[in-house]
């Protein structure tokens, strides 16, 4: 029987983390390893944990240096051929463990499973299936897909052989990203070659709660940790090796999304990514595209004429026979109401045909993911 490591890492949350660690120990796998790292908590975690689980579960006190410094330790102490990642306020479903390790067994060729789970509420609850909030994507050519979204959506729904990690660390979790480094990992791999699968079967729940909501709660300071970690994460896509050997639409989308969405109010680095090399590989097609859904961007929704303006004209001079580009930077200069008003009338109907990659919709987020992000 393989031995599996669900590595968990926890941070004051004495309570709930019993919960995963049941999920762990209530599974039919007698060789599982539950290795928690406590990132520095202050409510009594260690105490509680040793008191009801004594060597049942391997506990490991580190000082709080955030969740990818735990994980990487959990990896470090543990001694799984296969490794599963817990949040300590998530929790596996009956059978889960058996389930993915039967599939690794079977095909030794994969290295990466990942399968469906449930959201679910504070009480454990079940709300929806995981699956249909993942965006449309291939398993055996993830990478392009990954770099867009993460189709991935719960590391806990990810298990993997120990020696996927053996090319790309450690350290193998980045600790400079909060809240997108599972993402990281899954395109580093990807990157590396390592092959991905998917089981259709539910393993998970992940759970939907007040301190995971907050990030996507501008009042919050979690909010703004989280898109700093967006950008960190997006830039290290930008300046990776394999980008320029990403399919030529995909570094459009890739922009498209990093330039109108991610770097929303942040011009100097919209314009680092515009003065890149990889912008600059672009077909001179795709830069005046991308500079005129940019402008129209910057008038329309941010207010933003004259910088607008400024990228407008960028693309115009890189493609000179465009009528569209022309009037646009024309309308821009003499009566920016009108653009308004007209692209107004055009992201209705856009939004009424589904199409996200309007200049003036709001595309899908960075990692697809519709419920709320953890801590």
């Amino acid at each position: 029987m393989t031995n599996i490591s669900v590595i968990i890492p926890t941070f004051n949350r004495a309570e709930l983390v019993q919960d995963a660690i049941e999920s762990v120990l209530s599974q039919e796998w007698a060789g599982v390893q539950v290795v928690v790292v406590d990132d520095g908590s202050t409510d009594g975690t260690g105490e509680v944990l040793r008191a009801r689980y004594g060597e049942r579960v391997n506990y490991y006190y580190q000082s709080n240096q955030g969740r990818s410094v735990a994980r990487n330790m959990g990896i470090q102490v543990s001694t799984g051929d296969y490794l599963l990642f817990l949040d300590s306020d998530d929790l596996l479903l009956p059978g889960s463990l058996a389930a993915e390790a039967a599939f690794l067994d079977a095909h030794p060729e994969v290295d990466i499973v990942y399968t469906d789970g449930y959201f679910c509420d504070e009480t454990g609850r079940d709300f929806a299936r995981i699956a249909p909030a993942r965006p449309a994507h291939d398993p055996d050519n993830l990478l392009k897909d990954l770099v867009i979204n993460n189709v991935i959506l719960a590391c806990h729904s990810v298990m993997m052989r120990r020696t996927a990690l053996d090319s790309i660390g450690p350290p193998y979790f980045d600790k400079s990203l909060r809240g997108t480094e599972d993402e990281n990992l899954w395109i580093r791999l990807a990157a590396e070659g390592k092959a991905f699968a998917y089981l259709d079967l539910p393993t998970c729940k992940y759970r939907v709660h007040s301190s995971n909501a907050s990030r996507y709660d501008p009042d919050s300071p979690a909010y703004w940790e989280r898109q700093k970690s967006v950008k960190r994460s997006r830039f290290k896509i930008l300046y990776a090796e394999f980008f320029p050997g990403l399919p030529a639409e995909t570094r459009e989308r890739f922009f498209y999304m990093l330039l109108i969405t991610q770097l929303r109010g942040d011009e100097p680095a919209r314009e680092e990514a515009l003065n890149s090399p990889q912008f600059a590989a672009l077909e001179p097609a795709t830069q005046a595209r991308l500079l005129y859904y940019l402008g129209l961007n910057n008038i329309v929704n941010e207010n933003a004429r004259a910088v607008g303006r400024e990228r407008l004209k960028a693309a115009v001079k890189l493609m000179p026979g465009l009528v569209r580009y022309r009037v646009a930077y024309l309308l821009a200069g003499f009566w920016p109401q009108a653009l308004k008003v007209l692209f107004a009338f055009k992201r209705k109907r856009s939004e009424q045909k589904g199409n996200s990659r309007s200049p003036v919709s709001s595309p899908i987020g960075q990692d697809g993911l519709q419920a709320p992000e953890k801590p």
